[in-house]
């Protein structure tokens, strides 16, 4: 299973549960370089709306208000591309780039050139609904990907057009999600902003302008206001989220994510590492710092350290289990009976089964207790017959001891196991070997699929070295269908056209330039000569040849 299947299989949901994960392990830095770029705009989108509805002196000075807009939603843009950038960076755990002003240049040209348009078309896809979706994740693929990292304009926008077209499935949840989300912290904000004065007026007496207007205050300023605050409340989550989404779509040709696994895993691994090496350090000391505590504490309130004898603790028990009130509670003693019964020779054969294993288990116990005793020698302060605190550091390598014989045995089973499997399996694969049947080439049934691709190829060099062009021309055909649907770029089935191969082609093969192309004129090629009564030469067979290795680049590319 790929890593694309995974992320398909992964969801919308999962893939918001990282980005809030992201957010709340992401430092103070990463979040203020969101708000210092889109606070300004809110603010100044907030006010100019205010002043624009209410000033009866508003279009004197409106084109340079609206001026000073613009250039606080590019400012906002930039900051989205820094924003995005960071967290791509924070997840990774790759050091920030440093932003020098060609970088600053390049970041500020791409934002204002491309995000400009989707003032425009974005309400103008949303009147038709379906590209919405794409050009919704275009924009915000925009603000991650033009982060200004030595890519062009061009360059910026057929990657985040492409990332736009990654998991469509995905992306329409994703948007039907934060819509529904979204109307829901608009509706709780729009409450709490109405609700705040009436209970200053309430519960405080406080009259403000706002009870005082009653049902008015819900003007077009009250509206925009609940939607710039529900903006910055939801817009740091939607940004994470494609940009993920661009992570893990350009992850798919550089593995960047499983570099960045790799990362987590190897730290994980040193800090499992560092923990039993200190747990190793500083066992001995343990039981040392518990008695000078105790010591300690015996000393400061002037009390009697007195200790009872394990004998004496024994013989105390023993008397008190002793008496009339706890005997119910003891098992009762098994009275042997001896049969005079002779068992038969099943019961035989299973009691000498149950003695050997047993003998068994007891040997190996036994070995086991002498490798220990062998390894505690090289481990200072684990005599047993030691008495005071040094008693449970030997106890406490003895148990670490056992759990680590335990581990290398689990491990050194688990490695004989697959050991045996891979040899099984080898053995199988080399019993079960069927020798290949050599499909007919007259045979208007044959499929592409019935050889893979080098095979065919190997088949078309022996005709044509015995002069069959003909069926020669077939082979190679045959090859070039097979090696693209090796690449799950066609499906091959029988009630398929060339036809239909070209058409298939040209939808999932688009993003590869000329390979629709060529493979029409093999096509072509192939029809009049198979089909038509047009005779197949050595030269057609060339130029075939050389259509063929031009499709194997552009499919490698």
């Amino acid at each position: 299973m790929n890593r694309e299947k995974r992320q398909k299989e992964g969801g919308a949901i999962e893939i918001i549960e990282q980005a809030i994960h992201l957010l709340r392990l992401s430092p103070f830095s990463l979040l203020f370089s969101y708000y210092i770029g889109s606070l300004p705009f809110v603010l100044g989108l907030l006010y100019f709306w205010a002043d624009m509805s209410r000033n009866a002196f508003a279009s004197e000075y409106c084109a340079v208000a609206s001026l000073g807009l613009a250039m606080l939603f590019i400012w906002m843009k930039c900051w989205h591309g820094i924003f995005a950038r960071n967290i791509i960076a924070h997840m990774a755990g790759e050091p920030k780039s440093p932003w020098t002003p060609g970088r600053v240049g390049r970041l500020t040209a791409t934002q204002t050139m491309i995000q400009a348009s989707g003032i425009f078309v974005l309400p103008l896809a949303l009147v038709m609904a379906i590209p919405f979706a794409w050009s919704y994740a275009f924009y915000q693929n925009v603000s991650a990907q033009g982060d200004g990292d030595g890519h062009g304009i061009k360059t910026v926008f057929k990657k985040s057009w492409h990332q736009a077209k990654f998991l469509p499935g995905q992306n329409h949840i994703l948007l039907f999600i934060f819509f529904m989300f979204g109307i829901i912290v608009f509706l709780n904000l729009a409450i709490g902003i109405f609700l705040v004065p009436q209970m200053l007026k309430k519960f405080l007496g406080i009259e403000t302008v706002f009870t005082l207007s009653g049902w008015s205050m819900l003007n077009t300023t009250f509206l925009t206001t609940t939607f710039g605050i529900a903006y910055l409340c939801l817009d740091p989550l939607i940004k994470t989220v494609y940009a993920l989404r661009c992570f893990y779509g350009a992850s798919l040709k550089t593995g960047r994510d499983l570099r960045t696994e790799l990362k987590a895993f190897t730290l994980h691994k040193t800090m499992f590492a560092a923990m039993i090496i200190l747990t190793l350090c500083a066992g001995p000391f343990c039981p040392l710092m518990a008695g000078e505590r105790q010591g300690k504490f015996f000393s400061r309130y002037g009390l009697k350290n007195t200790s009872v004898s394990p004998e004496a603790l024994s013989g105390s028990i023993d008397e008190v289990m002793s008496r009339r009130e706890f005997a119910w509670r003891m098992p009762r003693e098994k009275i042997e009976q001896e049969s005079s019964v002779q068992p038969g020779p099943i019961a035989a054969l299973m009691k000498w089964i149950a003695g050997g294993a047993k003998t068994c288990f007891k040997a190996i116990a036994r070995w086991l207790g002498k490798i220990m005793d062998w390894l505690e020698k090289f481990f200072p302060g684990t005599d047993k017959s030691r008495e005071g605190p040094g008693k449970g550091w030997g106890a406490s390598v003895r148990g670490l001891l056992w759990v680590l014989l335990v581990v290398l045995f689990s491990l050194l089973g688990v490695f004989l196991w697959r050991t045996l499997k891979r040899r099984r399996l080898r053995q199988s694969s080399t019993t079960s070997e069927a020798i290949p049947v050599v499909p007919d080439l007259t045979d208007d049934h044959i499929k592409a699929d019935d050889l893979p691709a080098d095979q065919w190829m190997v088949m078309a060099k022996e005709l044509m070295d015995r002069s069959e062009f003909r069926l020669a021309l077939r082979a190679l055909y045959l090859s070039i269908l097979a090696h693209l649907a090796e690449n799950e770029v066609i499906t091959i089935a029988k009630y398929k056209s060339n036809r239909d191969y070209k058409r298939e082609l040209g939808r999932r093969g688009h993003g590869r330039e000329g390979l629709s192309a060529v493979f029409s004129e093999n096509v072509k090629v192939f029809d009049r000569s198979w089909y038509g009564m047009h005779k197949v030469t050595q030269e057609d067979l060339e130029v075939f040849s050389r259509n063929q290795e031009r499709i194997t680049e552009l499919m490698a590319s």
